[in-house]
């Protein structure tokens, strides 16, 4: 028999940091260093699409910026139910409670089919209108949906993958789920040119081939992980002898994972409203906005890893009563993403039309994309600080202040001052980029002082924890 006592043996054996009792510092730059790597090869699955694409022809670099939103928001209804498991799981470990989360495990997998089955009927129902809704051109509106049709077969894949890493990430296993994207990523870079092109044998497909290949791709690296769980080499494996539903631990993982899913999907929206504004300057410039996410997006790959880890480290820790470790976690993570912010934002505002360059030949792009990184990157360490904070919030079981900080920024803050500057005050584009930095640093000050507060209770059940023992 699996049993607790074998689980804790195995993780004892695990080469990983003693995420207890080591050094914080250290430990968050050792486990999110696999993190970076993966979610540098997560993000190369869109860039690699997006160069390849990119040579087809502008449209078609505008079609798949169109789906963005649509597959951010199935990311995000995925990443919140991985975050839910991982901060249960992460704070059953911290207090030694190895069949508790295994039971985790398995009841998120249920929650993972649920959400694919929801997922594919709103997905398949809502997609044209949503396409329409953000104003493209019609070619654009045909090749993009050629793209997302294809992409929502591996729905289930994507949200499987999740799952299976916020198990591993709950126990600290960060570099299994690096391996299963090495693998994944090196056979979308080979299926890509070949499918796309129609090089060889195989047909060209353009744009779907694109879609076909990360399809693959993504199946490829499943079958490593579920490989990985079935040869019993994870610490908290599902139960499936001895299951027992619970209606508690669904409650658990959603109460963390639906805020976290309403915030990142709010992110998806919030997107296809952005866009909306953008498509009013021309297809060149949804290309450009585009191209320059993209190019964001690898320089927030830092902060998201250390994220990751703060939510594993702050959970162990609260799960262990630890609520000191937990606090000095997350001013740990905040100095860490702080610096590399500094150096990233000032190499992309020193030579942002070097990295437009990469997806783009037409000078149109270049220069519009090289206007945003040339402004939007100055609020890249207020957008750490929120994301350290909101990760800190998740890690010890607390899903809402996530939500109300990024509805704030998005809806309160970004989309209407974009609006407002972009086509009331008539300074177009420009108008957009500055609302990021404007809503960015807004709700940082708002992210710092409700981290204040609520590490005032943390050091008061510190002294009531101290004055008991």
């Amino acid at each position: 028999m699996y049993s607790a006592k074998t689980s804790m043996m195995q993780m004892s054996k695990n080469k990983r940091p003693d995420i207890i009792n080591g050094n914080i510092t250290k430990t968050l730059i050792v486990l999110s260093a696999p993190i970076i790597l993966s979610m540098l090869l997560h993000t190369a699955f869109n860039i690699i699409d997006a160069i390849f694409i990119g040579r087809l022809s502008s449209d078609a670099l505008a079609a798949i910026t169109l789906t963005f939103p649509i597959i951010f928001f199935i990311i995000a209804i995925g990443s919140g139910i991985r975050i839910g498991t991982t901060s249960l799981i992460a704070r059953f470990i911290g207090a030694k409670k190895i069949d508790e989360a295994r039971q985790v495990a398995s009841h998120s997998i249920i929650i993972g089919i649920m959400i694919t089955i929801l997922s594919i009927i709103l997905g398949l129902v809502s997609i044209d209108n949503i396409f329409i809704f953000m104003g493209a051109d019609y070619n654009v509106i045909a090749l993009a949906t050629d793209y997302i049709n294809i992409i929502f077969y591996g729905i289930v894949i994507m949200y499987m993958s999740f799952i299976l890493n916020g198990i591993l990430h709950g126990e600290g296993d960060m570099r299994t789920p690096m391996k299963a994207l090495v693998i994944a990523v090196i056979l979308n870079i080979i299926l890509d040119p070949l499918l796309i092109f129609g090089i060889g044998p195989f047909p060209t497909l353009g744009i779907k081939g694109a879609a076909i290949a990360t399809v693959i791709a993504r199946i490829s690296g499943l079958v490593y992980l579920m490989f990985h769980f079935i040869s019993r080499k994870s610490t908290i494996t599902p139960i499936i002898h001895g299951f027992k539903y619970d209606n508690k631990i669904i409650r658990k993982i959603l109460s963390i994972g639906i805020p976290a899913s309403l915030s990142t999907a709010s992110m998806s929206i919030s997107f296809i409203i952005i866009t909306s504004f953008v498509a009013r300057f021309g297809s060149e410039a949804i290309a450009a906005f585009g191209a320059a996410g993209r190019v964001e997006s690898i320089a927030a790959l830092p902060t998201l890893a250390i994220a990751s880890v703060v939510i594993t480290m702050v959970g162990q820790n609260a799960g262990n009563k630890r609520y000191d470790r937990s606090k000095k976690t997350i001013k740990s993570a905040i100095k860490l993403v702080a610096l590399a912010m500094i150096l990233l934002t000032s190499i992309l505002i020193t030579f942002p039309d070097i990295f437009i360059k990469v997806f783009s030949e037409d000078p149109t792009v270049i220069s519009t994309g090289s206007e945003f990184l040339s402004i939007a990157p100055l609020g890249f360490l207020f957008m750490a600080i929120i994301m350290i904070i909101g990760a800190g919030f998740q890690g010890l079981g607390k899903g809402m202040p996530v939500l109300i900080i990024t509805l704030t920024r998005l809806f309160v803050i970004n989309i209407p001052l974009a609006y407002y500057l972009a086509f009331i005050k008539d300074w177009g584009l420009k108008g957009i980029w500055w609302s990021f930095v404007i809503a960015t640093l807004v709700t940082a000050i708002m992210s710092v002082l409700w981290f204040r507060k609520d590490m005032k209770k943390l050091d008061k059940k510190e002294q009531i924890k101290e004055n008991i023992d």
